[in-house]
């Protein structure tokens, strides 16, 4: 297995890993040396690819662009990017790292090893819907009311601009080893040729009707790791009143700033609650907040009345595995994405877009999660639904599949 990028993009690989050597399957992960402790104590073998782990919250021209603008593509203008060749040695890197494989899976960003020219069986991995589809539209794509056919058009836009990434790396790894270079994307073959494997919930985001017979939601992959001590400070808190609100905004903290807290503290005072805070800048407590650097979401959100957060990938999966609802303040990347569909769902309010936070928007959202039933009873359902899912073994035999038909 191939992944690089920032902590969440290594945790669910890592679940998949442990799934498959269960069962008796040999599973190397491929990725920075940043990861490496976490990969050996999850009792997986440690390849590495050059690189650091994306720090993008540590970089001030990052931070202030999001502050100004949730867009990716004017993010990305901003961040250090590898140079083609350092990209091109990565991809190197991986080939060597996947030496010996009989069947290699990837990330998004390891996509390159296999349009480079895999000599194993490959699948790759999607954080979102990529899959050409005529129900609804490609991820970052406009919303025009020009039916069916646009729809399905941004698709195929979204991976022009994905391939356009890829080629100058892929197509000179390519020439160096004697191959010819790719004229025409390779994309669409991913879920036709190429297994996709997408680890969130079909019960949060079925798949659409019209996608090819590879293309796979399988539900999260979760790393049951062993129960944690919880900060016995925190569980007195929890036991001395009624449920909190819990606000844990992860890795884009830098972006949110103490600002964020104080708007959020002063929402969730005004509704007559409590509030806890993982992670974040240091501040002072007081008797309605209580702050944590860290503690095992699985254990916390559920004992939360409902989670504030930035809809990111992960935590968007632990609050809904908590069967508990959600206010949402996405600030970029796939945060937006999945703010819109838990509100779609019913076991959010609309989001509350971090560049237009307002103390009224953010009250009015925490007062909508916790005066109107419904999204509890939503929340509550669809936890049931993506608790009772066995995603790691879905994969696992969607692998094992792939293999057998490569023999």
């Amino acid at each position: 297995m191939q992944t690089f990028g920032t902590r969440g993009d290594v945790h669910p690989f890592l679940a998949l890993g442990i799934g498959l050597r269960r069962r008796g399957h040999e599973v190397s992960v491929a990725t920075s040396t940043d990861f490496k402790a976490m990969v050996e104590l999850a009792g997986l073998e440690f390849r590495e690819i050059p690189g650091k782990a994306a720090d993008h919250f540590s970089d001030p021209d990052v931070i202030r662009s999001i502050r100004k603008s949730a867009s990716s593509l004017r993010t990305a203008l901003v961040m250090k990017r590898p140079t083609t060749e350092e990209f091109a040695h990565s991809v190197e890197r991986m080939q060597e790292a996947a030496e010996g494989a009989d069947f290699v899976l990837t990330s998004m960003i390891c996509r390159g090893y296999g349009f480079a020219g895999a000599t194993a069986p490959w699948g790759t991995v999607n954080w979102w819907p990529m899959t050409p589809t005529r129900e609804f539209r490609a991820y970052k794509t406009p919303d025009l009311p020009l039916g069916a056919a646009y729809t399905r058009f941004t698709h195929a836009m979204s991976a022009q601009l994905e391939w356009a990434v890829h080629r100058p790396a892929v197509n000179k790894v390519r020439t160096r080893q004697g191959l010819p270079p790719l004229k025409k994307s390779p994309m669409g073959t991913l879920g036709v040729e190429h297994p996709v494997l997408y680890p969130y919930s079909p019960a949060f985001l079925p798949p659409p009707a019209d996608w090819p017979a590879r293309a796979h939601v399988t539900g999260y992959w979760v790393w049951e790791r062993p129960e944690q001590e919880p900060p016995a400070r925190l569980a007195d808190f929890l036991d001395s009143g009624s449920r909190p609100l819990v606000l844990a905004l992860g890795s884009a903290w830098p972006v949110y700033g103490e600002q964020t807290f104080h708007a959020v503290r002063d929402a969730v005072r005004h509704a007559g609650r409590r509030l806890v805070v993982v992670g974040g800048p240091e501040g002072t407590a007081s008797d309605d907040v209580f702050r944590v650097q860290e503690v095992d979401y699985g254990w916390l959100f559920p004992k939360a009345a409902a989670v504030i957060h930035g809809a990111a990938f992960g935590t968007t999966a632990d609050t809904l595995r908590a069967g508990v609802p959600h206010v949402t303040v996405p600030c970029w990347a796939d945060g937006p994405y999945w703010a819109a569909r838990l509100a779609g769902i019913g076991v959010a309010p609309a989001p509350v877009p971090f560049q237009r936070m307002t103390a009224e928007r953010l009250r009015q959202a925490v007062a909508a999660v916790l005066d109107d039933p419904r999204p509890a009873e939503r929340a509550t359902l669809i936890g049931e639904r993506v608790r009772a899912e066995r995603g790691v073994d879905t994969a696992c035999d969607v692998i094992e599949t792939a293999v057998a038909a490569a023999v």
